[in-house]
């Protein structure tokens, strides 16, 4: 029966040769710095794996799972809770306008428009924001921001700038729209995918705004859409 030690440094995974038993004697006939070790190895292992099967968001969270309060990683532990995919979203007509807040914190759910009220997450809901999605809408005169057809934002908003803030700090500081030019790429219409993925407390105020050189014409939407992974209630 192989030690922990000689389990740790080889290069071939033994535990799939061992029995539960045959790992209880050798967990308890060893040291702690050969249990250390084995852990160590074992948590690695179980990152590559995550990485290597798991979408890029949920993998992501997983590795911040250590950043979250003990009190959500004990729900995720004992399954009270859940990590699902999520996409926040606020929608608006810019009409007018060539600056805009997209969360405000007198926002209401109204299906079409917003799910996420007063511009922040529920107690209890912590949020890995993984991308950002914008997209622009020209409507007629009677839409609204939940009934016109969102595609690529027009080019006076590409060229304008934005601001991204959560957890009373800036997580994405003054960027060009280009970034949400997404034509010709193999992702999803409008996504941003941040190379720096952040969790987003809940409680805390979100802003996402924008600026651009001139006004905006009449009838014109803005969608902003945040994709990610979320903790709720399972």
């Amino acid at each position: 029966m192989p030690t922990l030690g000689q389990i740790e440094a080889s290069e071939y995974n033994l535990l799939g040769a061992m029995s539960e038993d045959d790992f209880l004697e050798a967990l308890n006939l060893s040291g702690p710095a050969d249990k250390k070790k084995l852990f160590r190895k074992i948590q690695t292992q179980s990152k590559a794996t995550t990485s290597a099967t798991s979408s890029r968001s949920r993998a992501e969270f997983e590795k911040r799972i250590a950043m979250l309060p003990k009190e959500i990683q004990q729900g995720l532990a004992n399954q009270s809770l859940q990590a699902v995919d999520t996409a926040y979203y606020v929608a608006r007509a810019i009409g007018g306008s060539k600056v805009i807040k997209m969360f405000k914190d007198d926002d209401n759910k109204v299906v079409g428009q917003s799910n996420i009220s007063s511009g922040k997450l529920e107690k209890g809901n912590y949020f890995l924001l993984y991308g950002i999605t914008l997209l622009g809408a020209v409507g007629e005169g009677t839409d609204n921001p939940g009934t016109v057809n969102y595609d690529i934002i027009p080019d006076y908003v590409r060229n304008g700038e934005f601001e991204f803030k959560a957890n009373g700090t800036v997580l994405v500081p003054n960027t060009s729209c280009e970034v949400f030019q997404t034509e010709g790429k193999d992702n999803f219409k409008g996504l941003f995918v941040l190379d720096n993925p952040k969790i987003i407390r809940d409680q805390q105020s979100i802003e996402c705004n924008l600026e651009w050189s001139a006004n905006a014409p009449e009838n014109s939407f803005l969608k902003v859409i945040l994709r990610g992974t979320a903790v709720i209630k399972a």
